[in-house]
């Protein structure tokens, strides 16, 4: 990391908690939101955790979903490709590498797309074996190192905008090889987890270009986004000085304006049982909200009244806007699981996630 001390201090910052930044694109905030929050006004209050019920056949309803079938066969191993490199060159950050997890049988798989918190290449490797073994090619990209010699602050406008475009070309990289690896690049569905959600909603709903040296060809959208939580809120407090230091971060980097841009997404939404997320206090949300919009929604979802909002009810507040706007949308609880560790009951639903979404 070439000295970089914000680096460094970013990094043990998300390891700490598991978040960083979201990695949407430039988009007039106020416009956008008045689309989305004037939908999300006639939208019915979704249900507490606890409220969930067990099954559904409605792919609109938020649910904690029974094991399928799939779950149940006998898993077949994966095959790994360790750091394979997706850019040859990039003039912001560390040339990017990924993991490739294939399932051992040959097939036309569908590919996913899978996103950790930057610089944090191996954190999902049981989620994608495990993925990989139900039927999917996996790819699991590194990103978000500036490189040496490079002194902004990750969490600054050019640390961001950089980022997305390492993120891009990650996704681009994946289409353009999956057939190298047994994969059917017509199905291209993207997760992420905690930080890496926040990156992979960014990619699904607002593509982006990828950067200079980029080894993948053209991009195109994504079919279905899974997520594990991401803080759609920015809950950690050092954003509070961020945000108010440069307003207009919120404007352009922001995951709310976006969602418009792909009403038709598929998206399921995850989230554990507990969580030792740091919640966000109500008084803060002003600075990340300018215009009041998801202080509303919140406030229709229940949200406000202990004068804090957890990581769950954020999950919640996506959900409701997504149920508004059309797209069809599933909010799933992960029994036993929290933002760290997906265990026991919590594996069906984590993997039957990626067949809803991918209609199998």
């Amino acid at each position: 990391m070439g000295g970089n001390v914000a680096t460094r201090r970013l990094l043990t910052l998300q390891r700490a908690v598991r978040l960083y930044r979201p990695s949407p694109r430039a988009i007039p905030l106020v416009a956008a939101l008045t689309v989305v929050i004037a939908a999300c006004s006639t939208a019915t209050v979704t249900p507490t955790l606890s409220e969930v019920p067990t099954a559904t056949s409605d792919p609109g309803t938020s649910v904690a979903s029974s094991p399928s079938a799939a779950s149940t066969q006998s898993p077949r191993p994966a095959v790994t490709s360790f750091t394979v490199p997706f850019e040859s060159s990039d003039p912001a950050m560390v040339p990017g590498v990924l993991d490739v997890y294939s399932p051992a049988s040959a097939g036309r798989w569908p590919v996913v797309v899978m996103f950790t918190p930057p610089g944090a290449l191996g954190d999902l490797l049981t989620q994608a074996t495990r993925v990989a073994e139900r039927g999917y090619l996996v790819f699991v990209p590194n990103w978000g190192i500036p490189a040496p010699g490079k002194t902004f602050d990750p969490t600054s406008r050019e640390g961001m905008t950089a980022g997305d475009a390492q993120n891009a070309c990650a996704v681009a990289f994946a289409e353009s090889h999956a057939a190298d690896y047994g994969g059917d690049p017509s199905t291209i569905i993207v997760f992420g987890h905690s930080a890496g959600a926040m990156a992979g909603a960014g990619l699904a709903f607002a593509p982006g270009k990828p950067a200079t040296g980029c080894l993948g060809g053209g991009l195109r959208p994504v079919d279905a986004l899974v997520t594990w939580e991401g803080d759609w809120l920015y809950s950690v407090a050092m954003w509070n000085d961020i945000f108010a230091a440069d307003p207009t971060l919120v404007d352009d980097f922001s995951i709310w304006p976006m969602l418009p841009l792909r009403k038709n997404l598929k998206v399921d939404l995850l989230v554990g049982e507990t969580s030792d997320m740091p919640d966000l206090p109500v008084a803060d949300l002003a600075v990340r909200d300018p215009t009041g919009a998801l202080r509303q929604q919140l406030s229709r979802n229940g949200a406000l009244a202990d004068g804090n909002i957890t990581i769950a009810e954020s999950q919640r507040l996506l959900f409701s806007a997504l149920k508004a706007q059309g797209n069809p949308v599933t909010l799933e609880v992960m029994p036993e699981s929290n933002h760290e560790y997906i265990v026991g009951a919590g594996w069906p639903v984590f993997l039957a996630a990626f067949d809803r979404v991918a209609g199998r």
